[in-house]
């Protein structure tokens, strides 16, 4: 779907809205749908506005529920996560650092002759 088919599809859906929840009719919808695109004020345009956050509420609901119900899984993986980390470094030996971490253990790239 294409950005235009989108922007239709949803102007299309808050036309249906309005009309059948504010009781304007077609026309005015249409209008005022129109008007709120063009980031004009009009006499419904504050009903666009309030009827595409219900949409978008409604359409959030399920990934709010989602994130609501993982949320005690992910704060579990970051404590496991730390609890691995400060193993590792309580497990692992201090690095030695002879050189510097860019130089080669086996020295400079040889010649070409």
């Amino acid at each position: 779907m294409t950005p235009e088919q989108a922007s239709a599809r949803a102007a299309l859906i808050l036309i249906g809205r309005l009309v059948k929840l504010h009781g304007l009719t077609v026309e005015e919808a249409v209008t005022a749908v129109a008007q709120r695109r063009r980031r004009e004020d009009g006499p419904h345009t504050h009903l666009v506005v309030a009827e595409a956050r219900a949409v978008m509420a409604e359409a959030l609901a399920p990934v709010r529920a989602f994130m609501k119900a993982l949320r005690p899984v992910i704060e579990a993986s970051a404590a496991a996560m730390t609890e691995l980390r400060s193993a590792l470094r309580q497990a692992a030996p201090a690095a030695r650092r002879d050189r510097p971490a860019w130089t080669s253990p086996y020295g400079p790239p040889p010649r070409r002759r």
